[in-house]
């Protein structure tokens, strides 16, 4: 069994995480791995949205737009 350990939360985010893994059918401790990898790729995601697009990227975002309108016609 992995090492554990005691964390103190409210026991309003007890409960809503609870409720959450629950829904899940996770434990809480996979529904916080759940969320904090969730999280992780939110940060990842805005952080390259607001990276500057460089000539090539620019050509495959236009490419693959291409592609997918083709597809839906």
């Amino acid at each position: 069994m992995p090492e554990t350990t005691t964390i103190k939360v409210s026991i309003g985010t007890r409960d809503a995480l609870r409720q959450l893994a629950d829904r899940d059918g996770l434990t809480l401790d996979a529904q916080l791995d759940k969320l904090i990898r969730r999280e992780r790729r939110r940060i990842i995601g805005a952080q390259l949205a607001g990276a500057a697009l460089e000539d090539d990227d620019v050509a495959v975002l236009d490419a693959s737009a291409s592609d997918v309108a083709d597809a839906s016609r």
